[in-house]
């Protein structure tokens, strides 16, 4: 058991929209989602237990093998050179670590297919990262920020394995005609990414710090 100190609790940016989901309750700051969110992470916390989908599946896997390749790609696209940063920060609310760190603030998502990429919008984009950038903002004291969605082909590794699974229900090999669903070198460079810009919103913190100390107060009631 891991004695946490929930008042002063930071949490991750890439978390945040489970926190901001809006209740259905007007007496109740907190969401069921959002409860449920929290339940699960006081879990991991203290007791070291983690849901096996929160430990990564095949999507998150190629977003941390093919980081390079999409800061690549995005390069290539755009004339910049970038530079992948290292460095975590931290305030009294949250911590993080941006992908990049330049005159605008830049986080990329590799996307698993042609078909999550092209699935993407602007609605969409907000909806799951607009409070991962603002706490990215927040943390850095920057005031504009860009996600940028790549498409690059996936590992030979994931991509044989995602290929065996189906051979078990095409026999003759049929399977092998869905590799092109995992490699991408037919489609432009400059059709491989998409952007949605972001700005700091001093408003949408407030909002952001007092979610969070409602949060902090549920963890601390919390028990198994």
């Amino acid at each position: 058991m891991n004695k946490i100190n929930w008042k002063t609790y930071k949490f991750h940016c890439s978390g945040l929209h489970n926190l901001m989901t809006a209740s259905r309750k007007k007496d109740e700051p907190l969401s069921e989602t959002t409860k449920s969110y929290l339940r699960d992470l006081y879990l991991r916390e203290v007791w070291g237990r983690e849901k096996s989908d929160m430990l990564g599946n095949k999507f998150t896997q190629k977003g941390i093998m093919c980081e390079t390749d999409s800061i690549q790609l995005v390069e290539n696209v755009t004339g910049n050179k970038y530079f992948k940063n290292l460095k975590t920060f931290k305030n009294n609310y949250l911590v993080g670590t941006p992908d990049i760190i330049s005159p605008v603030l830049i986080d990329i998502k590799t996307s698993w297919d042609l078909f999550t990429f092209s699935a993407v919008n602007e609605e969409k984009a907000k909806k799951d990262y607009y409070y991962q950038l603002l706490g990215y903002m927040f943390l850095t004291g920057q005031h504009a920020s860009r996600l940028v969605y790549s498409l690059v082909n996936t590992p030979d590794d994931i991509t044989n394995q995602e290929l065996y699974k189906l051979s078990f229900n095409m026999p003759n090999g049929e399977h092998m005609k869905y590799k092109n669903n995992y490699i991408f070198d037919d489609i432009p460079e400059s059709l491989k990414i998409k952007y949605y810009d972001f700005v700091y919103s001093q408003e949408e913190i407030e909002k952001l710090k007092l979610k969070i100390i409602d949060a902090r107060e549920y963890l601390s009631h919390l028990t198994i």
